[in-house]
């Protein structure tokens, strides 16, 4: 192991003012459409990086994109069902092959349902899985290779406070996002010595369009979250963007294969 403490002693002078620099870079954003998606694509914006919003919802995919020209950023949209492997492997050729590269990724696209276990309709639980965990999967792989070929890049793939632990009526959820943990830490392992870093973030109980649509069929298992939470309040999803732009930047270099909790010490209960 070679002696680096006279390198790790020389830090430029610009060094801070750069390490959270994204302008100029290329991000791929699935479930751009709404909620945590439409977020960060918009923080990202906010920061100098060119999106391409992804989304099965053509409107709502536009909606975001109108938001970030209006505030002057750069973005496009291209529709895309992140469970179809074929389509999937497409957009990836054809961001790269208009912008030359792609340096982030953000797997943010997923569904909920919630039913007793018991109960729980096949093909409901064959709609989240093939979301939340085969989606998340099929566009690392896509852009994972792109990163690969380009020796650098950061993918975030968005886990949950379910991740880790377990609640009522949400059964297949917590099964995806615990699957999503897993092909994180795989993939980080994987690519950690070829210039791609595979991160996670994990938010509590969000106030998202998901989070209410899945309210509607019933809150208990909102209740039981929120019975639990040391404040009483959801998250916002402008307050994953400051996650998800330390994942992104050259200050999160040493980090891959870790999911970072913005779940206000939810787990620490």
């Amino acid at each position: 192991m070679t002696d680096q403490s006279d390198e790790g002693l020389t830090i430029a002078p610009d060094y801070v003012a750069t390490m959270f620099d994204l302008r100029g870079r290329v991000a791929a954003v699935t479930g751009g459409g709404s909620g945590l998606g439409a977020a960060i694509s918009i923080g990202y914006a906010q920061a100098g990086v060119t999106v391409v919003i992804l989304d099965v919802d053509a409107e709502g995919a536009e909606a975001t994109r109108a938001i970030i020209a209006e505030q002057g950023g750069q973005a496009e949209v291209m529709t895309l069902d992140v469970t179809d492997k074929a389509a999937v492997d497409a957009v990836a050729d054809r961001i790269v092959a208009s912008h030359d590269r792609v340096d982030i990724l953000v797997n943010s696209a997923g569904s909920a349902f919630r039913s007793p276990a018991e109960d729980f309709p096949e093909d409901r639980f064959d709609f989240i899985v093939d979301l939340n965990l085969k989606g998340t999967y099929l566009c690392c792989q896509a852009f994972g290779r792109k990163m690969l070929a380009q020796g650098k890049g950061s993918i975030i793939n968005l886990g949950s406070i379910g991740s880790f632990i377990g609640y009522p009526l949400a059964s297949a959820y917590l099964a995806s996002k615990g699957g999503v943990l897993g092909v994180t830490r795989g993939l980080a392992l994987e690519w950690r010595d070829r210039g791609v870093r595979v991160n996670a973030i994990g938010p509590t109980l969000m106030d998202s369009p998901l989070t209410r649509q899945a309210a509607q069929r019933t809150s208990l298992t909102a209740d039981f979250i929120k019975a639990r939470m040391l404040r009483p309040r959801l998250g916002l999803p402008r307050e994953l963007i400051g996650a998800a732009i330390f994942l992104a930047s050259d200050a999160s270099d040493l980090v891959t294969g870790h999911t970072l909790m913005c779940d206000d010490g939810y787990l620490t209960a």
